[in-house]
């Protein structure tokens, strides 16, 4: 299969974060799943489930294709194809599903 993935934001996010001494931590990378998610139900949701800003009616939901969640455009703003769930034209996916299926898959394309 080959997963092809773009990155919409200005900037791609790394896999490291930092804690308060600005030491890298590695982010915990999920695996890919076999088969697509439910997804979180909209009224559920009322803020972004990485950065945690609140939705309005400027700050819109986007589902992550990958693990179902919800969030902000500045988190879900990537995309990829997910073969393994027939999803052959790339489809938005969060910051950490990109990671997960960058790492995961080596036969990749920017």
């Amino acid at each position: 299969s080959r997963f092809l993935c773009n990155n919409r934001a200005a900037q791609m996010s790394t896999p490291d974060q930092s804690n308060n001494a600005g030491n890298a931590v590695p982010v915990a990378l999920s695996r890919p799943r076999e088969k697509a998610p439910e997804w979180q139900k909209d009224r559920d949701v009322k803020n972004c489930t990485k950065c945690k800003n609140p939705f309005s009616l400027f700050v819109r939901k986007h589902h992550c294709r990958h693990c179902g969640q919800i969030f902000c455009e500045e988190c879900s703003a990537k995309t990829c194809t997910i073969p393994q769930f027939n999803m052959n034209s790339p489809v938005r996916v969060c910051d950490d599903c990109f990671i997960t299926i960058k790492r995961t898959n080596f036969d990749f394309q920017i």
